[in-house]
């Protein structure tokens, strides 16, 4: 049986090398030069190739007759039939100019520029063409070189080349000669691979990669066509890099301008030039062409200029199956330059399609078709009146010569529901989101020899990737001069040296500990900035902490994490452990127990950043953080209860003491005082209830809470439950049963029901923008025995400096000044989007950053009716945010400020 296979084996090899003709040649201009990556289609075969840098192509193929096309961006195709027979098949082609003319129909009275009425049509029809294939398999071959121009000093001496003596004998066991050169000036390098890609809607991708073949010195270049694959400039946003010409809301960002029309074969392409309305690294300029009726793109040719160099994109659609036009072939062009180093890079893919299926639930609206409709009135009548009404809008607002803006709006959410709706069906209902994404790697995908890739490259390759291809076996690794090791020979006391100054490193600066077994224990060191603090009523805090977990096969762990700090002016040891078991990886089920001995910030609902009011009061005297001493104990417990929901239950035991300042040292010398450790707010003023006055006290308390958010999507990686998205805001309803127990006034237990409600929200509504959300309120049954520690801590940060990001805060009110026993209602809405008001100018147009309108409200006793309103600019350099507030009280103007954000997390 063996033979017998082998001998089959055989045979089909041989007929298959018989049977695999070669097509060849060279394409140039009128003027001689080559046209640099030409596409080549074979419309029989649905397969394409793409000429290299010379204009050279090659594709080998069955025996027949066959329809071939020639074209690329700016020529006319040249169509030819050949006929492949044994041998090579030499079919030079020459392509002329492409000449686009303006019709005058195109000419519009109202002045109005052509490109607009087409761009209005191509915009609404996206979502179409965006969901109209149902399932396609395809042969992707996926090249990438780059080519190093300039390396500065600085950076070339950090790297090195370690490359290997070919000539050199190398015994059985032994390692070959290496030697080390610097990364150059002129070094380039190659990776390909060929890949089987099979895709089925809405999103399950599986990609097999068949081979590669990679000449970069880093190990593991496995080239993924995914991005190239997935990315569609039919989605509002590339590849989250920038925004398409094709978005709903591409009129806000760009303008066009119509360069004419061409007839190439039985379609009437459009040519539309993209010129973006501020200079943005979030948009592109260029060219884009539109089939005539499908109102689909036939080509792409456009450039982003972006932080780290500018981006050529540049994609050629073909007809792959009646008048589904998909793209056979990319190019990407990458100028990178950044910090004085530059490079150029480029990707180049041919695609063949094996098989395309259209998504037959997504109806063709009747109005798109290049061609002419050849049914009778009768038929034309019937199918109209077949469709849902949905698509009825669709057919009338298509059957317009000229759509206005809101037409094109309407259309792209027309279309939008219906393709949503077709692929449905083909969706469970259930709310996991599923990984449809599956890549494979063939064994010995890189051991393939040159003999294999001369087979089946269709692209070929230029005399800088031959070069590249030819040093491959030299080229190994790069690596960092710190991470070089050498051979000089050490001596045993250094040996001792380095092992002593290791163990002063560890116990100075820190350092984790960990096993195979999952045990995991971390010291942080004795020197460690961020445990250091100030404030008038600690002194000088600084501390350390040592945490110790354990993780199991099953996912169950255990945390024990441990906090030791000491402040020196109180000459108090503030300690804590916090310890929590979790278990079952899908519930997220878990048992903490918190306890320890520390001093607490009154605030509990945000408060002042530590590290902020160190600075205020070491080098301005003022202290914003007000204190007292917690002898807390804590039992809880936490799950989700069903998909979406989840509770939690908790007990708090705490003993409440009162704190005095116990130092004035201050780095800048000042003749006033720290201010007392008492909160300023008008509960505590002079003359007010007595009862709400910070006092010793022992306090108790029950809590549940209930998170719930409706249709919960979410995912589940390696056993683990990540929540995803909603459609439906969060629901919070919290209940907190109290018990205060203090010697003043009569004595016994006092009760308090404290019960609270939020819902929010935060959603994508835009190319790079954002809307969240956030609406609470808190009351309690009987108020009249609390204490100012009991009352709702309001977030207020009135501080022109802030440390990481303060969501739903109001800004310019002082600390402690909205804490109130009393219902209370706030709520805080934010817009974030690339282009409101500034970000228009042209100097900041091409910056990554983003503008907000933040408002917001509270309602309390004391203040019936505050809001504000603040503007900011955020993602400044990536970290800072920049904005200034204005708050009302009752309608009338109260204050203003200026805020700098810095995030760090």
């Amino acid at each position: 049986m063996k033979h017998f296979l082998l001998t089959v084996l055989i045979i089909m090899t041989a007929y298959s090398i018989v049977n695999a003709q070669t097509l060849k040649g060279r394409i140039t201009n009128q003027s001689g030069d080559p046209v640099q990556y030409s596409t080549i289609y074979i419309q029989e075969l649905k397969q394409g190739t793409t000429s290299n840098t010379k204009g050279d192509y090659e594709i080998r193929l069955p025996a027949g007759k066959y329809a071939v096309v020639y074209q690329s961006l700016g020529y006319q195709p040249v169509y030819y039939n050949v006929t492949l027979s044994a041998g090579i098949t030499v079919k030079d082609v020459i392509l002329p100019m492409q000449y686009y003319e303006i019709p005058e129909v195109r000419i519009s009275a109202t002045g109005e520029d052509p490109a607009y009425s087409i761009m209005r049509k191509a915009i609404g029809m996206a979502p179409y063409y965006l969901n109209n294939i149902s399932s396609y398999k395809a042969e992707v071959y996926l090249k990438g070189n780059l080519v190093i121009n300039k390396i500065p000093k600085l950076l070339q001496k950090s790297m090195k080349i370690e490359s290997s003596d070919n000539k050199t004998s190398v015994s059985a066991g032994s390692k070959p000669k290496t030697e080390e050169k610097l990364l150059k000036a002129g070094d380039s390098f190659l990776m390909e691979s060929f890949n089987k890609i099979e895709f089925t809607a809405p999103d399950k991708y599986i990609q097999n990669m068949i081979s590669y073949n990679s000449t970069f010195p880093s190990q593991g270049n496995e080239i993924s066509p995914m991005d190239f694959i997935q990315a569609s400039f039919y989605q509002p946003v590339l590849a989250d890099m920038a925004i398409s010409p094709l978005a709903p809301n591409a009129f806000s960002h760009y303008n066009y301008k119509y360069q004419g029309a061409s007839l190439q074969g039985n379609f009437t392409i459009n040519k539309i030039q993209v010129i973006p309305k501020r200079k943005s690294q979030q948009l592109f300029e260029g060219t884009i062409y539109i089939i005539e009726n499908l109102w689909c793109l036939q080509s792409v040719d456009l450039t982003n200029e972006n932080l780290f160099g500018k981006i050529r994109i540049q994609q050629l659609y073909i007809p792959v199956q009646d008048e589904i036009w998909m793209p056979v072939s990319h190019k990407f062009e990458i100028n990178i330059g950044i910090i004085g180093f530059k490079a150029d890079a480029g990707y180049v893919s041919s695609v063949k399609y094996v098989e395309v299926n259209p998504n037959i639930s997504l109806l063709k609206p009747a109005g798109i078709s290049a061609g002419f409709d050849t049914r009778s009135a009768k038929q034309q009548k019937d199918s109209y009146t077949t469709v849902s009404k949905p698509n009825q809008k669709i057919d009338k607002i298509l059957e317009k010569d000229k759509l206005s803006n809101r037409d094109m709006v309407k259309l792209a959410r027309l279309m939008k529901k219906e393709s949503a709706a077709s692929v449905h069906d083909s969706v469970s209902n259930s709310l996991e989101i599923k990984d449809h994404t599956k890549q494979t790697i063939e064994k010995d995908a890189n051991k393939r020899d040159s003999a294999y890739w001369a087979d089946i490259r269709p692209i070929p390759l230029s005399d800088i990737e031959l070069r590249s291809l030819r040093i491959k076996d030299s080229i190994k690794s790069i690596k960092p001069l710190k991470d070089v090791k050498t051979d000089s020979l050490a001596s045993v006391n250094t040996k001792e040296k380095s092992k002593f100054f290791k163990t002063i490193r560890t116990i100075v600066s820190g350092h984790t500990w960990s096993d195979t077994t999952g045990t995991r224990f971390s010291f942080s060191g004795l020197i460690d900035i961020k445990k250091l603090s100030f404030n008038p009523v600690d002194g000088f805090i600084y501390g350390f902490d040592f945490p110790f977990s354990k993780t199991w096969k099953s996912g169950n762990s255990f945390n024990l994490i441990p906090d030791i700090r000491w402040a020196f002016s109180r000459e108090k040891m503030n300690w804590g452990i916090n310890t929590f078991y979790s278990f079952n990886k899908i519930k997220h089920s878990q048992i903490f127990i918190r306890t320890g001995i520390t001093s607490k910030d009154i605030n509990t609902g945000g408060g002042i950043n530590p590290f902020i009011n160190t600075l205020t009061s070491l080098l301005q005297k003022k202290n914003y953080l007000k204190l007292y001493e917690s002898r807390y104990l804590t039992l809880g417990y936490s799950s989700e209860i069903v998909n979406g929901l989840r509770l939690e239950i908790n007990t708090t035991f705490e003993d409440r003491r009162v704190l005095q300042n116990t130092t004035d040292f201050s780095i800048i010398k000042y003749s006033r005082m720290y201010s007392d450790n008492t909160p300023e707010n008008e509960y505590l003023a002079p003359g007010s209830n007595e009862i709400n006055a910070l006092r010793d006290q022992r306090h108790a308390d029950l809590l549940a809470r209930f998170s719930f958010t409706p249709h919960q999507q979410y995912r589940i990686n390696k056993g683990v439950k990540i929540p995803a998205s909603s459609d439906w805001p969060t629901f919070e309803l919290t209940w907190q049963h109290g018990i205060n127990e203090f010697s003043e006034f009569s004595p016994g237990l006092r009760r308090s029901d404290m019960f609270r409600f939020e819902a929010s929200k935060s959603r994508s509504i835009g190319a790079f923008s954002n809307f969240r959300w956030r609406i609470r309120s808190a009351g309690y049954l009987d108020n009249r025995n609390l204490t100012f520690y009991d009352f709702f801590q309001i977030n207020t940060q009135p501080l022109p400096l802030l440390i990481n990001n303060y969501e739903d805060a109001f800004l310019l009110p002082s600390f402690y000044s909205m804490s109130t026993p009393e219902f209370y209602v706030e709520g805080h809405l934010k817009y974030t989007t690339p282009y409101l008001l500034l970000k228009l100018l042209p100097v900041l147009s091409n910056t990554l950053m983003r503008e907000n309108i933040s408002f917001s409200y509270f309602g309390s006793r004391f203040h019936p009716f505050y809001f504000e309103i603040g503007y900011s600019i955020s993602e400044i350099f990536f970290l800072g945010e920049l904005g200034v507030y204005a708050g009302f009280d009752d309608l009338k103007y109260k204050s203003v400020g200026l805020k700098i954000t810095l995030r760090f997390k």
